[in-house]
């Protein structure tokens, strides 16, 4: 399992394996592949900041918010180095798919119908990543901006709704709660 998202995406410095509070917390909501991400490598930046893997409970505020409600079976588990949102939906017992949150558009985009499509398939496909994470212009703004921090992304200013552009003119840093949260009121 997970091989291919293994060859894909190198866990960075700053990666922390989950606690077994964590673990146990989330086990009946999330499917195991996650998990096993969370136990062996952590949470924590892949491919410098392309994706991050998060601690749910850092961002079911964020998650809620841009909801509108609070829905227990779905997990926030990774933003993008841009800020976009991905969670997981426990739909029933055989069914489930994982989501996005384009906070840019103020979107929600259901990207694949399982996690473990979502890992292995979804984002170690060239083409996804340079759609869904911007992966040219992410390589750019770390080459030219330097390193993200934990919860740290890429901001658009202004955001892309409001006419910023997916150039590097547009791009500073930001903590990634604050901005999904001042985007969505700026977007109401």
């Amino acid at each position: 399992m997970l091989e291919n998202f293994k060859k894909h995406f190198q866990p960075g410095a700053d990666c922390i394996p989950a606690s077994e509070e964590t673990i146990e917390k989330y086990k009946n909501k999330v499917p195991e592949s996650l998990i096993e991400i969370w136990k062996t490598s952590g949470f924590g930046k892949y491919n410098d900041g392309l994706i991050e893997f998060v601690n749910p409970a850092d961002f079911e505020d964020n998650l809620w918010t841009w909801l509108g409600r609070e829905v227990p079976n779905y997990v926030p588990f990774a933003i993008s180095g841009f800020g976009e949102l991905f969670y997981y939906r426990k739909l029933t017992d055989e069914e489930e798919d994982v989501c996005m949150i384009d906070i840019q558009y103020r979107k929600i985009e259901t990207l694949v119908w399982s996690m473990d499509d979502f890992l292995d398939d979804f984002i170690t496909n060239v083409v996804e990543r340079k759609m869904w994470l911007r992966e040219d212009l992410f390589e750019e703004a770390i080459t030219q901006n330097g390193k993200l921090e934990k919860h740290e992304v890429f901001t658009f200013a202004p955001i892309l709704a409001f006419g910023g552009g997916e150039e590097m003119e547009y791009l500073q840093k930001g903590n990634a709660q604050v901005y999904q949260d001042l985007v969505f009121q700026m977007t109401s």
